[in-house]
């Protein structure tokens, strides 16, 4: 029995459970490598061997550029935070940012048709407290997407915005954009911590 036992010791123990944390972040890039592999499929409509190989090489070198590209902090001294996108808020999200578009789109045509074109530009300054860097890269992004609004500068948690005209720079500080981008990574979050400190100034 003391032989059974002394190998029983020398047994390695089972590796400990993922988290939830890493569960979710093991799955969201175990999403993106399918959904990655899927597109070079339909793009190389190859299915030989070699051609499955370089997808396999290039999509782990997306991903792992992807996943350095995540912990580049935003400025110096900042420490990064890794949490996964959500993925059915994300595509909740862009199809309500397209919808976004299209309505600032027919507002900016309106007001660049209209006889006296009341463009009065405005620089918008606001704080938004997102979850990580790429949620406020992503924030950053829609704001220059949705016409009337460009994004010129990111310095921690506060944004500096162009805006076509007051009443597009009160639509900007809603909150509605700052908290709907939170929530692609966080599953509960304040609206309040969305978009606060706001300043709307005339430009020049």
């Amino acid at each position: 029995m003391e032989p059974n036992s002394a190998a029983t010791q020398d047994l390695p123990s089972p590796p400990p459970p993922l988290s939830g944390a890493r569960w979710r972040l093991f799955r969201a890039r175990a999403i993106q490598a399918v959904l990655l592999f899927c597109l070079w499929l339909v793009l190389s409509g190859m299915f030989d061997a070699l051609h499955l190989a370089y997808g396999a090489f290039s999509v782990a070198l997306v991903l792992l550029l992807n996943h350095r590209l995540h912990l580049v902090p935003l400025q110096p001294g900042e420490t990064p935070t890794e949490h996964p996108i959500l993925l059915h808020r994300l595509f909740a999200y862009l199809l309500w940012l397209l919808w976004q578009i299209v309505q600032s789109g027919l507002y900016v045509a309106y007001i660049v048709l209209h006889p006296r074109m009341p463009i009065d530009p405005r620089i918008v300054y606001f704080r938004s407290l997102q979850p990580n860097v790429q949620a406020r890269v992503i924030l950053g992004n829609s704001i220059t997407l949705t016409p009337g609004t460009i994004t010129i500068e990111i310095e921690g948690d506060r944004f500096m915005v162009h805006a076509l005209n007051e009443q597009v720079a009160r639509g900007l500080v809603t909150g509605d954009m700052e908290y709907r981008v939170a929530r692609l990574y966080l599953k509960e979050c304040r609206s309040a911590d969305a978009c606060f400190d706001v300043q709307i100034t005339k430009e020049g």
